[in-house]
Protein backbone atom coordinates (compact mmCIF):
# COMPACT_ATOMS: atom_id res chain seq x y z
CA UNK A 1 0.00 0.00 0.00
CA UNK A 2 1.45 3.24 -0.43
CA UNK A 3 1.13 6.59 1.26
CA UNK A 4 -2.35 8.33 0.70
CA UNK A 5 -1.66 11.74 3.08
CA UNK A 6 0.03 12.67 5.78
CA UNK A 7 -3.32 11.48 8.10
CA UNK A 8 -6.30 9.77 7.42
CA UNK A 9 -9.46 10.67 9.23
CA UNK A 10 -12.06 7.00 9.70
CA UNK A 11 -14.76 8.18 12.37
CA UNK A 12 -16.39 11.23 13.40
CA UNK A 13 -18.04 12.77 16.67
CA UNK A 14 -21.09 15.09 15.82
CA UNK A 15 -21.45 18.39 17.74
CA UNK A 16 -24.75 20.73 18.10
CA UNK A 17 -26.55 21.03 15.26
CA UNK A 18 -27.20 19.23 12.30
CA UNK A 19 -23.92 19.48 10.43
CA UNK A 20 -21.55 20.25 12.49
CA UNK A 21 -18.44 17.81 13.60
CA UNK A 22 -17.22 18.53 17.07
CA UNK A 23 -14.02 15.70 16.93
CA UNK A 24 -12.73 13.65 14.03
CA UNK A 25 -10.50 9.89 14.69
CA UNK A 26 -7.43 10.31 12.78
CA UNK A 27 -3.94 7.62 12.07
CA UNK A 28 -1.27 8.45 10.58
CA UNK A 29 -0.46 7.32 7.44
CA UNK A 30 3.35 5.25 7.49
CA UNK A 31 2.31 4.11 3.51
CA UNK A 32 2.51 0.29 4.93
CA UNK A 33 0.29 0.41 7.79
CA UNK A 34 -1.98 2.48 10.03
CA UNK A 35 -0.70 3.88 13.15
CA UNK A 36 -3.11 3.64 16.63
CA UNK A 37 -6.49 6.01 16.73
CA UNK A 38 -6.06 9.43 18.11
CA UNK A 39 -9.37 11.68 18.65
CA UNK A 40 -8.70 15.38 17.47
CA UNK A 41 -11.05 18.40 17.96
CA UNK A 42 -11.85 19.76 14.48
CA UNK A 43 -9.98 23.33 14.66
CA UNK A 44 -6.86 21.42 15.77
CA UNK A 45 -7.91 19.32 12.15
CA UNK A 46 -8.18 22.50 10.50
CA UNK A 47 -5.02 24.28 11.90
CA UNK A 48 -3.10 21.13 10.41
CA UNK A 49 -4.67 21.46 7.34
CA UNK A 50 -3.83 25.12 6.85
CA UNK A 51 0.03 24.33 7.82
CA UNK A 52 -0.26 22.05 4.63
CA UNK A 53 -0.80 18.50 6.00
CA UNK A 54 -2.76 16.46 4.06
CA UNK A 55 -5.75 14.43 5.40
CA UNK A 56 -8.24 11.80 3.54
CA UNK A 57 -11.34 10.14 4.65
CA UNK A 58 -11.13 6.18 4.32
CA UNK A 59 -13.61 3.85 4.92
CA UNK A 60 -13.10 0.03 5.87
CA UNK A 61 -13.75 -2.85 3.03
CA UNK A 62 -13.25 -5.22 4.95
CA UNK A 63 -11.25 -6.73 8.62
CA UNK A 64 -8.04 -5.42 6.68
CA UNK A 65 -8.79 -3.33 3.67
CA UNK A 66 -9.22 0.24 3.89
CA UNK A 67 -10.38 2.10 0.96
CA UNK A 68 -9.36 5.94 0.20
CA UNK A 69 -12.07 8.54 0.09
CA UNK A 70 -11.52 12.23 -0.24
CA UNK A 71 -9.23 15.05 0.39
CA UNK A 72 -10.53 17.12 3.70
CA UNK A 73 -10.25 20.66 2.98
CA UNK A 74 -10.75 23.69 5.72
CA UNK A 75 -12.40 26.82 6.03
CA UNK A 76 -14.03 30.06 8.38
CA UNK A 77 -17.43 31.60 7.38
CA UNK A 78 -18.84 33.79 10.11
CA UNK A 79 -16.07 32.98 12.51
CA UNK A 80 -16.78 29.31 12.35
CA UNK A 81 -14.26 26.65 11.31
CA UNK A 82 -16.04 24.04 9.09
CA UNK A 83 -14.35 20.93 7.47
CA UNK A 84 -15.95 19.08 3.77
CA UNK A 85 -14.76 16.89 1.53
CA UNK A 86 -16.44 18.95 -1.36
CA UNK A 87 -15.81 22.46 -2.01
CA UNK A 88 -18.94 23.96 -1.30
CA UNK A 89 -17.75 27.06 1.39
CA UNK A 90 -21.08 26.58 3.45
CA UNK A 91 -21.75 26.58 7.10
CA UNK A 92 -21.71 23.01 8.18
CA UNK A 93 -19.37 20.21 7.52
CA UNK A 94 -19.30 17.15 5.30
CA UNK A 95 -17.09 14.36 5.26
CA UNK A 96 -19.16 11.84 3.28
CA UNK A 97 -20.48 8.91 4.71
CA UNK A 98 -18.01 8.54 7.77
CA UNK A 99 -19.04 6.32 10.82
CA UNK A 100 -20.21 8.07 13.74
CA UNK A 101 -17.57 7.22 17.04
CA UNK A 102 -17.99 6.77 20.56
CA UNK A 103 -16.49 8.64 23.20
Amino acid sequence: MSKWADFVVSGIKKGPGLANISHVQIHEDFGSEFGKPDLIDKKTLASHIKKGKKYITIYKKNEIDWEPGEIVNAFIINGETHVRTDNNKVEGDHLGTLPEIES
